[in-house]
């Protein structure tokens, strides 16, 4: 049987799900040169002119979650509280709560170089969770319930509340080329357009709640205001969802020599740079979900009583959605039942990444999450990051410090050893003892061939060039 829908269920599912072991956008890799089947998913400019001339991704895992409510204290934390939230204390006194997870799973994929022209193909399967505008009041609820004494017989209001959930796959198809040679500047553009599959997808909105929760078996509400809906994985196949989304990306690199005429691997590049500035649009599209599903636009400024609530009972998700509006006494507003969509988590992102010196660089990004005010859809987190580096072909370390959601500061760690990427944007707890809020870990397992097969090493720096037979001149060697 399933219990009624009631917050502080609610609540103890949602910190379970954001204290598990979770990287947003792999900040530690993000700028890296030799990573194009990454970057990619960042700005699909970047896999143009990359140091890697193929790059094929055999599993990455990409894990993220944060929220600002439940917290282990970083002094008493060990791994073995990382499955359970009783040991989880409570950031009690703030106005509003809110939490984000983001998993991926990147199966194979692959990005390569065909001259001034890139190209990638892309596999993976992500679930992002998104709440925001949790009341202060919720940590007197998670304890008791509805039933809190501080708040039996008062009349009170959630507004402006937003949760949702997606679940899908997704192909994608990505192709980038240098658009524009200036002086020694070149400009690249990418596009990529992905299939998707959504498995499952759920979304609540509350513009306005106002109730009175008058003893432990009667609920009394008086405004009702906002949107769910939901599909039924369980009924239908495993992908009940279709939809398309896509990404565009534009870079301008100022290079350290001319670029007219320049190719990257041509059979060679050097790939070496003063600086880069990127823009980038990214997962523009929305999933439809076909039946069966359940979605109601409400608008309830009549009252309604829920007479004994703690003993509502559901035996599926059909039966739920009828509780909730024989209860709440809800009426489909805009008669599309036959619509239920889930849009995209859309964010606009930039980055500036300045080389330093010699195989020492700074890149710093920012992305900003798309509000999802009057749809469905998760909204993507912000944050604002730094990320110095120290890259060479066989080896790259990088520390990403970043501001989650604008405030919240994290600093990490990232190894790349030839094609193996571990790090996390996450380790202030095991750093410098703070509280853990949420974990974060991404990795990859790939295989990179740097050089096009007809660039050839080169041992020496004779004077002369060397000349192959028929007199031609021998390939350039790189630079780097």
């Amino acid at each position: 049987m399933m219990p009624p829908c009631r917050l502080n269920i609610l609540i103890v599912c949602l910190l379970a799900c954001t204290l598990a072991a979770t990287a947003q956008d792999q900040l530690g890799i993000a700028g890296s040169t030799r990573s194009p089947v990454n970057t990619v998913w960042n700005n699909p400019s970047t896999i143009v002119d990359s140091r890697a001339f193929l790059d094929f991704n055999i599993l990455g895992l990409n894990l993220f979650a944060r929220n600002d409510l439940a917290y282990l204290e970083g002094k008493t934390f060990s791994f073995a509280t990382v499955d359970t939230i009783t040991n989880a204390q409570y950031n009690k006194g703030k106005n509003k709560y809110h939490a984000y997870a983001d998993v991926q799973v990147h199966g194979p994929s692959i990005s390569f170089a065909v001259k001034q022209h890139a190209f990638a193909l892309l596999t993976s399967v992500r679930v992002m969770s998104d709440v925001r505008g949790l009341p202060g009041e919720i940590t007197d609820y998670i304890p008791a319930g509805l039933n809190a004494a501080d708040h039996v017989g008062e009349r009170r209001q959630f507004k402006d509340v937003r949760l949702h959930g997606l679940a899908w796959a997704e192909i994608g198809l990505s192709y980038g080329t240098i658009v524009k040679r200036d002086g020694n500047a070149i400009w690249q553009l990418g596009v990529t357009a992905k299939r998707l599959l959504g498995s499952t997808g759920v979304g609540l909105r509350l513009d306005d709640w106002t109730y009175v929760v008058r003893d432990s078996t009667n609920l009394q509400t008086f405004v009702f205001r906002g949107e769910y809906g939901f599909n039924d994985p369980s009924q239908g196949g495993l992908f009940t969802g279709k939809g398309w989304g896509g990404d565009i990306g534009v870079t301008y690199k100022m290079r350290k020599s001319e670029s007219s005429g320049y190719k990257p691997h041509n059979p060679c590049t050097d790939g070496d740079y003063l600086y880069r500035i990127g823009f980038s649009i990214l997962d523009i599209g929305r999933i439809n979900f076909k039946g069966p599903f359940y979605r109601n636009i409400f608008d309830q400024t009549e009252g309604s009583q829920w007479e004994n609530y703690s003993g509502g009972t559901a035996d599926g998700i059909a039966d739920l959605d009828s509780l909730i509006n024989s209860n709440f006494q809800l009426v489909q507003q805009n008669g599309d039942e036959q619509r239920f969509l889930m849009k995209l988590p859309t964010a606009f992102s930039a980055f500036v990444d300045y080389n330093l010196t010699h195989n020492f660089y700074v890149y710093a990004t920012s992305t900003v999450g798309l509000p999802r005010k009057r749809n469905l859809g998760v909204q993507r987190a912000s944050y604002l990051g730094i990320v110095p580096r120290w890259e060479k072909k066989r080896i790259e370390i990088s520390a990403p410090l970043s501001l989650y959601e604008w405030k919240h500061p994290q600093v990490g760690l990232c190894f790349r050893f030839n094609s193996i990427i571990i790090g996390s944007d996450n380790l202030g707890w095991a750093f410098l003892n703070q509280d853990l809020y949420g974990a974060d870990i991404y990795l990859a397992i790939k295989w990179t061939k740097f050089r096009h097969s007809k660039c050839k090493q080169k041992k020496d720096r004779p004077k002369i060039p060397a000349r192959r037979q028929g007199g031609r001149e021998a390939v350039p060697c790189p630079a780097w």
